[in-house]
């Protein structure tokens, strides 16, 4: 048994509720609570930022905005959407989403068709946008501390792009230093690097607390990274031992 005790994952909600905007119907779906320390954007600034929205937008006006999106574990409440997807390298499996500031609208297959543009267009643009936000971070905007003994760097975007890094490994080096690290992605915006020695019991402990703070987080398991190269490694059997 390990001294690390993770928190439960809490229940979801799939309960919807209509509410119109215009002529842009919206279906809202109530999670659950998040964890402390852990924010969202409220109904009321969602709308505002749908208010600039066009959903026909041309590719030309929708390409800036036009950001990769990591999976979440949560499947989407609504009725089954027919995402454009790319396999990214490290081999991960990735959406894409329109950046609307507090709010995301993803990408779905049939948009492709009316943009004319073809989904390594798509894939292409999307890490174009995200190395040129991850440039604008600054880099000294990082926590060092421990846990126990353990030395633990967390980097935060604050436009939700963190987790994304693992898609663009020669980036990393610039906020985690040259490595050997082993980095945790729980939350589209938290990444977390500890020493790549590390328990891997530990590592899937660390992951598992910061995964339960909110009902949308990822579970993509671990990546070694060490100069710009980076290797994904599983953690689940270590979650099961932590």
């Amino acid at each position: 048994m390990s001294k690390w005790k993770p928190r439960g994952i809490r229940p979801l909600s799939r309960t919807g509720r209509k509410r119109s905007r215009g002529d842009l119907e919206l279906e809202v779906f109530p999670g659950p609570p998040l964890g402390p320390g852990v924010v969202t954007a409220d109904y009321q600034t969602v709308l505002a930022a749908l208010d600039g929205f066009d959903p026909e937008m041309p590719w030309k006006k929708a390409r800036a905005r036009i950001l990769p999106m990591l999976p979440r574990v949560r499947p989407f409440p609504g009725p089954e959407l027919e995402l454009a997807r790319a396999m990214l390298p490290p081999g991960i499996l990735v959406s894409f989403g329109i950046d609307l500031g507090p709010a995301i609208t993803f990408v779905g297959a049939p948009l492709l068709d009316h943009w004319r543009v073809d989904t390594p267009t798509v894939a292409d643009t999307a890490l174009s946008n995200l190395r040129r936000l991850a440039a604008e971070c600054p880099k000294d905007d990082v926590i060092r501390d421990h846990i126990g003994d353990v030395p633990v760097t967390l980097f935060q975007s604050r436009v939700g792009i963190a987790a994304s890094l693992i898609l663009v490994p020669e980036l990393l080096e610039r906020f985690f230093g040259p490595g050997p690290h082993l980095l945790l992605a729980p939350m589209r915006d938290i990444l977390i690097a500890v020493p790549a020695d590390v328990e891997r019991e530990f590592a899937a402990w660390l992951t598992e607390e910061w995964e339960a703070l909110d009902p949308n987080h990822l579970h993509l398991g671990g990546f070694r990274h060490e100069a710009g190269l980076i290797v994904p490694e599983a953690l689940d059997e270590a979650m099961a031992r932590a």
